[in-house]
């Protein structure tokens, strides 16, 4: 990424065992002992002169060769997913929501950004919890009115929750709103948490690869009648405002609903593209030629959906093979790159 300036502290660079190698000099700045120097630093707001297609953040993700990919997020990007977002989590500044993500997942930006823009708390989860009586304590403590989890966690934390006080536990009473993210929610899950009290809180599937900012749709059942207990899958949903979904066969033309295809997404959520892999971000950055704007491209998910009769679309799995490990993406080169690394 060629950082120029580190923040940290001074035990964080004494206990880490890191080596940085880059064409350019790193400046450290230790945020504990050098506080005496920041301190004499001016207080004003400084001027910005950011474009909205300047650099926001850099965030990895899995690559087929064993190197991560550095998606580049822009200023643009991230406040077109923010303003997308905002209405449907209707957070207010009441609410007290649970960063459960770790810092290098893009879940990170979904629970934080939105809760600081209307004025929210942000609660921070210890760094290490399972999905036991202790988290629905801890949710219980804190007071979170919001939680965004992780598919996998989810299932394991509901599940757990069936098991106790003879099958009719209860929630804790200041959650009002879960969002799940990672992974496909497994429909007889979501069963059971309507069984024990989940019709009381507001319950949100989320989709979206990091290469679009975030999400790109949402799903939120109103009840759960007789054909959603049939689903084999739980639906992505539809698409937030800023997105714009297609789902093509090879010849890379709109197939009708209920015949599944390939899933591009194009809109203003779609990221510069890969940090310093100009051929891998041609492969999946693609010109949109659905769209009337001059430069415009969509992202080649390559993950295989259909639309419901609904108007929701249904996630069928990948064209390639991508595996999601504990709700991370993972692709077997990676693996197998890793392992070549063996001796033996």
């Amino acid at each position: 990424a060629n950082i120029s300036v580190l923040l940290t502290q001074e035990a964080v660079i004494a206990a880490a065992d890191w080596q940085y190698q880059s064409p350019q000099p790193l400046k450290i700045v230790c945020l504990d002992s050098e506080w005496h120097l920041i301190n004499q630093e001016a207080a004003d707001e400084p001027q910005a002169t950011l474009h909205p297609d300047n650099l926001a953040y850099i965030i990895y993700t899995s690559g087929s060769t064993g190197q991560p990919k550095g998606v580049s997020v822009t200023h643009r990007s991230l406040m077109a997913y923010l303003m997308a977002i905002l209405p449907p989590l209707d957070i207010q500044p009441e609410d007290r929501v649970l960063n459960f993500a770790s810092i290098s997942f893009d879940a990170t930006t979904e629970e934080l950004y939105p809760v600081w823009f209307n004025g929210a708390t942000v609660v921070l989860r210890p760094e290490r919890i399972a999905p036991h009586l202790e988290f629905s304590e801890f949710v219980a403590q804190q007071r979170i009115s919001v939680l965004s989890l992780p598919a996998p966690f989810w299932h394991e934390w509901v599940y757990q929750l069936s098991l106790l006080a003879a099958g009719s536990p209860k929630l804790p009473s200041h959650v009002r709103l879960i969002l799940l993210n990672a992974a496909e929610p497994a429909p007889d899950r979501f069963a059971l948490w309507r069984k024990f009290g989940g019709d009381d809180v507001r319950w949100i599937n989320t989709y979206g690869p990091t290469e679009i900012t975030v999400t790109a749709t949402i799903y939120e059942p109103t009840t759960l009648g007789e054909k959603e207990k049939q689903w084999p899958r739980m639906p992505i949903g539809r698409p937030l405002v800023n997105c714009t979904l297609y789902v093509l066969d090879t010849n890379m033309k709109p197939v009708p609903t209920g015949v599944p295809g390939r899933l591009y997404i194009g809109g203003s959520g779609v990221t510069r593209g890969y940090l310093k892999r100009p051929s891998l971000t041609a492969e999946r950055f693609i010109p949109d030629p659905f769209s009337q704007l001059g430069g415009a491209r969509f992202y080649d998910t390559g993950d295989l959906v259909r639309y419901l009769s609904d108007g929701n679309l249904e996630f069928l799995g990948r064209v390639d093979h991508q595996v999601k490990v504990r709700g991370f993406r993972v692709e077997p080169g990676e693996i197998e790159a890793i392992l070549a690394q063996h001796p033996a």
